[in-house]
């Protein structure tokens, strides 16, 4: 029998059907989050899923509530076997360990207000969703369809509460900058190492890196050429032997901005920078 094209999400891979709408709005680690979520029953199996809650996946470690601590005790001794349930069977890899807590933490007063405060989301946007996942059963797409749904209105609650978009993934936080992962990467000794060296080389390979710290190691190179045409300025006006220097830093600068190579940027990719930048390189818009 012929397989379905949409086989490939008959084995619970309901991740690769939200990405499809989501992958150009910053939220995979979300996604990646409620697919581990919503897999949790089919890992644990009916009996244990009628006792157990799975909340969240953070830094790797997925997170169950258990009704007791005798509970949490006996999976705690079964947990590689759910680890091998979630790679093999569903091939999610993300998730390094599973802790189980027990209870489930009190919804305060603020958060049961939030609960019930009306929250728009686009009809659009679920539209375009439910049509990607096409041939899903029900068993699947539903509990799909209900994440999508509560990731957006939580997102709307968030924005509307003043969070703000991270600059790298768009995942809103309460802080102006980037978003604690995204801080996270940036402290991190080999992200730092390749952010200098692909300031000097936009097209520098980063195989040791995830998508998400090449992604910020691109942001903080990016920044640092950003300071140095600031600071090159100057200089060039005062004297022209500069230019030769600004100018170099200022391709590669714009070879990030444009995802291009620095020898495939032209003169007139040149005009998306700072006019002033512009003009000390012959630019005049």
């Amino acid at each position: 029998m012929a397989r379905s094209k949409y086989s490939k999400y008959n084995s619970g891979h309901v991740s690769d059907a939200l990405a499809e709408v989501f992958k150009r709005g910053g939220m995979k680690r979300a996604l990646k989050r409620a697919e581990s979520v919503l897999l949790w029953p089919q890992v644990a199996g009916y009996e244990v899923a009628r006792f157990t809650e799975a909340k969240t996946l953070q830094d790797g470690i997925l997170y169950v509530e258990v009704s007791d601590s005798e509970t949490s005790m006996h999976l705690m001794l079964q947990r590689q076997r759910f680890l091998d349930v979630y790679k093999v069977k569903f091939g999610v890899k993300d998730i390094r360990e599973i802790r189980f807590r027990v209870g489930r933490p009190k919804v305060r007063q603020d958060d049961e207000k939030a609960e019930t405060t009306p929250v728009h989301i686009d009809p659009l946007l679920l539209s375009k969703f439910a049509r990607t996942l096409g041939e899903l059963p029900d068993t699947l797409s539903q509990p799909a369809m209900q994440v999508a749904k509560a990731m957006l209105i939580d997102r709307e609650r968030k924005r509307a509460a003043g969070w703000k978009p991270c600059p790298i993934c768009d995942a809103l936080s309460e802080q102006e900058d980037l978003c604690d992962t995204c801080q996270r990467y940036a402290q991190d000794v080999k992200v730092q190492r390749a952010s200098r060296s692909l300031a000097v080389d936009p097209a520098f390979l980063t195989p040791f890196l995830s998508e998400d710290e090449r992604n910020v190691a691109i942001f903080t190179a990016k920044q640092y050429l950003q300071a140095k045409l600031s600071e090159l300025l100057p200089h060039v006006l005062a004297d022209p032997t500069y230019k030769h220097e600004l100018a170099s830093i200022a391709r590669c600068y714009v070879a990030h901005a444009l995802g291009k190579a620095v020898n495939e940027v032209g003169e007139e990719d040149l005009d998306i920078l700072d006019s002033r930048v512009a003009r000390a390189l012959g630019r005049w818009k």
